[in-house]
């Protein structure tokens, strides 16, 4: 679908005037220089350079004259024979006919002369080629032999042109196969028997009976072409590098004396003249033809030569006419040849002399005519579409073929190449094309070679099948045959702007030409046409048809604007928000970028410059680009990396960048292509994107990306049924039709309905439902926060063919959703089943009975309902219904509740459309029926394991079946159940609350135990119950009412004392030996053990047992302040202890952090010499170890273990690692901070116990050890105060990034695995490699040694401990 553009052009009027049509020329790559030598008469000749050639007056310079004037034999020099710029010695080399060779340097030589004579041939030269390097010169002598030279002029071979020998690779026949069985296309076999008569061959009247020359692109073969004497035709013979012949060309009637062979290789040109027509024949390296293509011309048309572009896409082919010349551009694509361009020189003096294409540049033609003027000409591949983003643009896109334009709207029809929908001949070649804004930018404007403008409409887009444009007529666009119009815009219905060349001036200009059509007839004719002048020289005039941007580009990048109002005259100045784009770019585009309205959105130019780098105003957005084009949501473009890029275009300026979304699950803004695909268009407001591959075929795509903007647009205007079709085609998760705007989806369920009327199409919707935001999941909107939050917290992790959690969703496994998602499902299916009831029940009750099913949990019970109701109604549709609901549901559950609803018929109905054998269910029917009503139902819900249900219908089956009603309850446990059942029944209700006290004890719930049996007046059990918890209060009280005498009571009293020692409740067993057991002394004793002396004391004079204070309470008091001194101390000394190692660690990390940072800074002299990409580097090496590829390598190391089994052994380790705190480990610092914090609140906790001693010894006057005490513990809370902001720093930042992200890797890591676990019968060895390597990744984050170093101090009780008086 591509197209030539004649982007610049470079016209010097008149450099010399030649005396013939002698004229070669060479340009010099490096400087743009130009170098002509021509004859200026029989035996005299002129060698010219042009320089500067970008400015408006190129500098011609007269570099030499020929022959020199001191040279004897002037007469003998002959007419140029060709010419050639050296780029290694920067001299030029002309030969002439007569055989002189001379080098004329552009600095002086050694003897200080510019011009040298290399050497001469005898016989003359006819003919000269350099090979590609320039290595290599081949020569034809007047004697007709191949002249092999090296670059110095030393001669390696000279070998005869006309040989009988065929070469060294001629074809030999092995029998395999005869021409006579071979196919031959549609001249059928007649054409195997056929022969062909060579000896009649002859050569074409217009041979001009000289020798041609052409090397192949890689230098390693040469050709020549000449009219062999003896056979009298002209022959092509192929040689190598040596000049030894290896091919000679089979027998072509007259073949002419064209050629030029294909830089690629494959193929060698020329032409043949038939007595019908001319063809340009192709030839490969073995001689063998290999194709043609016929010219469209007359029979009085001559070839005179051909040329390959340097990138063997271009065949410029030189044809001499009766009025003049003329060079036509060929292509061939998808096996067709195409007439891209024809340049006329037209009138006297104005014919071709020489042609010759650039070796660097591709698409750059220099053309020399017999007049002496000098062309350049600059061509770039285009696309002609129609680039309006409308809704009924039809995608037209058009192709040039010489005087024929191939059109295929792609929006009704996609037709490839090298057909088309329409085909339109107008009166001459091609040479530009424009769209307009008319019947929404279908409309054409034509711009022909001879200057003039042809209109089409296209009008009518209804009829199917699709009219052909209709011809509207032609304007003469040139008045000065000195301008020349090169690119179009038909920017306005009345308006015609072209960008054009003065060669008179060598500016360009714009001409803006104001039509008026003819009502009738509709007839373009010029009204009026104003120039604009322009300062220098510009490549693209650019115009976008849905905005009105008219933009002007220099080869700079420079840009510039023009401005048409229908009042004033029009007016350039420069595209102020962007005044340049870096570099010239060959393709170029305007859109709008931003939110909002769009005349609020930002103006950009889009520019993709010829090294594949495109910019957005000025920044580069990509440097791979091969192709763009911009649709109404996104800027499409293709990189060489075999993908197509979709940036959304309703995002800010700043943001309008490449993201990468490697980490989303589902990524929208990236597609895979066809290895070199490039983008043809995108249709607006369509889900189709045209590629062209590179062998030319079409292909066209719907890409994610454009396929939910579509949807979202529809669903916006509420467009359901377009937005159901497009998901339900491209295989989009419905669910976004609600979750795209829920409000909006509920209060239009009625117009959802009604749109999408098909019950198929409702059931297909309601099936997909999960309580599941998708648009927050799986479909994002591009630079929405829901986006970016997924690209900063999802997992690098490949696309994976997600199944549904317990909760119905895609997005996260186990994730938890919020209410109003939760209740998704059932809302949609109940406000659709309210609608679909309103309608006609009959008609939708598979849709109906799908509203059941779906809900979250299914509700089977009310679909069985509608079913049994409906069969009583219509069989036939109860039956069909059934079927449908099996489809849906688990026939095992439909079976189940069918049963739980107690109605047989029901079941027996279930179970005829299922698959169930009668045997599995008849005989446990059949025993049901005889069952009791009560009974029958207790066994049906028993079966279903409905087990409550189960024990209020045993319940009501009668008093028989009590003792089974007791079994049931604890086989089930349903004691709580059994309460409320028999609640009415006092004696049964006691029961039930026996059997559950005995329940609680084994389970060891001696509290609830012993309220179940007082609550049933079992006392006995309720006091050993309430002993056994540890309650002494109730089991007191219930020894009173059991009657208790004394040595019983005291008995009970001494076990709980005892069970109150144990559970370190010593005052509460002072109480209760006290009290109840009337022990005073160990009551004191426990009080004592407690360190409870207060109460020791009160109780010593509570009871008159004062011989206690000397022989209990002074002892206790006195060994509670031994230990405690001694547990004071000891924290004394763990406490300095650790601080000080706390200290030592941390100085030596800082001196750690600061030794490798010197090393860092400090320079490696062995490393100075070492090649850092040498052969032997490991290139697998140089990823980290947080790279996903890197772990790829090692897949068979992960795959082979079990990913949960190795994080628990990581975690235990890692656990005992903290536990021990090894001196000089990572976890040392860790382990110290949690010993002081442990110790610190150990010392928090003695306070108490303090406060309280020190209390007893001041009152006992033992002033000296209260003294020693207080002082002790006051040294060793300063000492905690005074280092508790060192001990306890608070957390760095770098410290938390690292723990969230541990954090978050084994939160994903986890996800990864309940992920692969789901998908492995799914995913191929590749996903499944990637997908162990990324969970290995994340194990590797998650397994950091991160110790926890940080932290806030604990937090010490306020009250006071010490005692002034001390």
């Amino acid at each position: 679908m591509k197209n030539l553009t004649l982007l610049s052009q470079i016209h010097l009027a008149r450099f010399g005037r030649p005396a013939g049509k002698d004229i070669h020329h060479s340009v010099d790559p490096e400087s743009g220089n130009v170098y002509v030598a021509y004859s200026t008469g029989p035996a005299e000749g002129v060698l010219v350079k042009i320089a500067d050639l970008q400015s408006p007056f190129p500098e011609i310079t007269e570099l030499a004259t020929f022959p020199p004037e001191n040279d004897e034999h002037f007469e003998q020099w002959g007419h140029v024979v060709g010419v050639k710029f050296l780029v290694d010695i920067q001299a030029v080399c002309v030969v002439f006919s007569h055989g002189d060779v001379v080098l004329f340097h552009n600095e002086a030589t050694e003897t200080g002369d510019t011009m040298e004579i290399v050497g001469s041939v005898d016989s003359g030269i006819s003919c000269m080629a350099w090979s590609p390097d320039e290595e290599l010169v081949i020569m034809v002598t007047g004697e007709g032999s191949i002249l092999e030279m090296t670059k110095d002029f030393d001669v390696i071979a000279e070998n005869a042109i006309d040989v009988e020998e065929a070469g060294e690779d001629v074809s030999v026949n092995v029998g395999w196969g005869k021409k006579e069985t071979q196919f031959h296309g549609t001249e059928g076999k007649q054409a195997a028997q056929r022969k062909v008569d060579t000896t009649t061959h002859t050569s074409s009247p217009d041979d001009d009976n000289n020798h041609r020359l052409s090397w192949r692109g890689d230098g390693t073969y040469f050709c020549c072409s000449s009219k062999d004497v003896r056979l009298g035709r002209r022959v092509i013979r192929v040689y190598n590098r040596e000049a030894i012949l290896q091919t000679t060309s089979e027998s072509v009637d007259m073949l002419e004396h064209g050629l030029s062979w294909r830089p690629s290789g494959n193929l060698i040109a020329s032409s043949q003249r038939l007595p019908h027509r001319h063809d340009i024949v192709f030839f490969e390296r073995n001689g063998l033809r290999h194709g043609e293509f016929t010219l469209r011309e007359d029979a009085s048309t001559v070839v005179k030569e051909l040329a390959w572009n340097c990138d063997s896409t271009v065949l410029a082919v030189w044809l001499q006419r009766t009025n003049g010349s003329c060079i036509q551009l060929w292509t061939m694509n998808n096996y067709k040849w195409y007439m891209k361009q024809e340049l006329l020189y037209n009138g006297e003096g104005s014919s071709v002399a020489s042609l010759q294409w650039d070796v660097e540049a591709a698409l750059v033609l220099h053309v020399v005519t017999e007049s002496g003027s000098y062309q350049m000409n600059q061509y770039c591949w285009d696309n002609y579409i129609n680039e309006m983003l409308s809704p009924d643009n039809l995608g037209t896109v058009a192709v040039v073929d010489g005087a024929n334009l191939m059109v295929t709207p792609f929006r009704v029809m996609n037709i490839p190449p090298p057909m088309s929908a329409f085909t339109l001949t107008v009166p001459y070649a091609i040479q530009h094309i424009s769209f307009s804004t008319l019947h929404h930018g279908d409309d054409m404007a034509v711009l022909l070679a001879d200057q003039r403008v042809a209109f089409y409409e296209m009008a009518d887009k209804t009829t199917r099948p699709l009219a052909e444009p209709k011809p509207l007529g032609l304007i003469e666009l040139a008045e000065i045959p000195s301008v020349s119009v090169r690119q179009i815009a038909w920017t306005h219905p009345d308006t015609l702007i072209g960008l054009q060349y003065d060669s008179d001036i060598a500016t360009d200009s714009i001409v803006v030409v104001k039509l008026a059509f003819d009502e009738e007839t509709k007839a373009p004719r010029i009204v009026s046409r104003t120039d604009l002048p322009l300062e220098g020289l510009f490549q693209r005039l650019y115009f976008n048809q849905t905005h009105g941007d008219i933009m002007l580009q220099k080869a700079d990048g420079d840009l510039m604007t023009i401005t048409i109002s229908e009042d004033e005259e029009p007016q350039i100045g420069r595209w102020m928000e962007v005044h340049r784009l870096p570099e010239g770019c060959l393709w170029m585009g305007t859109t709008r970028i931003g939110t909002g309205l769009e005349e609020y959105r930002e103006k950009a130019v889009i520019g993709l410059a010829r090294n594949n780098r495109l910019y957005v105003n000025d920044r580069l957005i990509s440097s791979e680009t091969t192709s763009f084009c911009l649709h109404n949501h996104f800027l499409v473009f293709t990189t060489a990396t075999h993908s197509a890029r979709f940036l959304p275009l309703e995002t800010s300026l700043y943001d309008f960048k490449i993201v990468d979304n490697s980490m989303l699950p589902y990524d929208e803004s990236v597609r895979r292509v066809e290895r070199g695909s490039k983008i043809v268009l995108a249709l607006p407001y369509s889900v189709n994107l045209v590629l062209q591959m590179p062998r030319g075929n079409l292909e066209t795509i719907a890409p994610r990306a454009m396929v939910l903007s579509v949807t979202r647009d529809a669903l916006d205007r509420c467009d359901y049924r377009t937005a159901f079709v497009t998901c339900r085609k491209h295989r989009i998760d419905l669910n976004i039709l609600y979750d795209h705007n829920p409000k909006a989806f509920m209060e239009n369920v009625p117009e959802f309905v009604k749109q999408v009327k098909e019950v198929d199409y409702l059931n297909l919707f309601l099936s997909f439902l999960r309580n599941e935001d998708v648009t927050q999941t799986l479909y994002p909107v591009p630079g929405s926060e829901s986006s970016l939050k997924q690209q900063l917290t999802a997992a690098a992790a490949p696309q994976t063919y997600a199944r549904p959690n317990k909760n119905g969703s895609k997005g996260g496994y186990g994730a938890q959703i919020s209410p109003e998602l939760g209740q998704k499902v059932n809302q949609i299916c109940d406000a659709v089943r309210v609608e679909l009831n309103t309608l006609d029940r009959n008609t939708y009750i598979n849709s109906v009975l799908t509203t059941y099913v779906r809900k979250s949990p299914p509700d089977l019970e009310s679909a069985l309902l509608l079913l049994a109701k409906l069969r009583d109604e219509d069989q036939a549709l109860a039956e069909d219904a059934l079927k449908f609901t099996i489809f849906l549901a688990d026939v095992d559950r439909l079976f189940d509740v069918a049963l739980g609803m107690y109605d047989f018929a029901l079941v027996l109905m279930v179970a005829q459309w299922s698959q169930k054998d009668p045997r599995e269910y008849l005989p446990f029917l059949n025993e049901l029926r005889t069952l009791e009503k009560y009974y029958q139902r207790y066994r049906i819900d028993d079966h279903l394991k409905k087990y409550k249900s189960a024990l209020h219908n045993l319940s009501q089956a009668g008093e028989k079946y009590f003792n089974d009603c007791v079994s049931y309850i604890r086989q089930h446990n349903l004691y709580r159940e059994a309460l409320k059942v028999f609640g009415s029944n006092p004696t049964k209700h006691k029961a039930i609350l026996q059997i559950y006290g005995d329940s609680l004890s084994v389970n060891g719930d001696y509290e609830q135990a012993g309220v179940a049996y007082a609550m049933a007046g079992d006392k006995e059990k309720a006091l050993e119950a309430y002993q056994e918890a540890g309650f002494w209060r109730e089991a007191v009280v219930l020894a009173h009412q059991l009657n208790y005498d004394a040595p019983a009571m005291a008995y009970l009293a001494r076990g709980l004392a005892e069970r109150m020692k144990v559970d370190k409740r010593f005052g509460e067993a002072g109480v209760i030996l006290a009290e109840y057991a009337k022990d005073s002394e160990e009551a004191v004793s426990a009080l004592l053990e407690g360190r409870l002396w207060s109460e020791a004391i009160r109780t010593t004079y509570l009871y008159n047992r004062l011989d206690l204070l000397a022989t209990h309470v002074t002892p206790g008091i006195a060994d509670g302040h031994h230990d405690l001194m001694e547990s004071i101390r000891d924290m004394q000394e763990q406490f300095d202890k650790q601080t000080k190692r706390l200290k030592e660690v941390r100085d030596l990390k800082i001196e750690k952090a600061l030794a490798e940072a010197a090393e860092d800074m400090t320079p490696d002299d062995a490393l100075d010499n070492v090649d850092m990409m040498s052969d032997t580097t490991s290139m697998a090496s140089g990823f980290s170890r947080y790279t996903a590829a890197n772990s790829i390598l090692s897949k068979s190391s992960h795959s082979s273990r079990s990913s949960s089994q190795y994080t628990a052994r990581l975690k235990k380790r890692n656990d005992r690692k903290r536990q021990r705190g090894k001196k000089g480990s990572a976890f040392e610092e860790e382990y110290l901070i949690n010993s002081l914090r442990k110790l610190i609140l150990r010392v928090d906790a003695t306070k108490s116990d303090v406060h309280a001693l020190l209390k007893c010894l001041a009152s006992s006057m033992s002033l000296e050890r209260a003294s020693v005490l207080q002082k002790e513990f006051s040294k060793l809370l300063d000492d905690i105060n005074a280092n508790m902001h060192i001990t306890f720093i608070p957390p760095t930042d770098d410290f938390l990034a690292k723990k969230k992200a541990a954090e978050e890797a084994k939160a994903e890591r986890k996800k990864l695995v309940r992920q692969n676990q789901t998908n492995a019968h799914l995913m191929s060895r590749h996903d499944e490699a990637v997908a162990q390597a990324q969970i290995a990744q994340l194990e590797e984050i998650a397994e950091q040694e991160i110790a926890e170093i940080y932290g806030e101090p604990p937090v010490m009780s306020k009250e006071p401990w010490d005692v002034d008086l001390v």
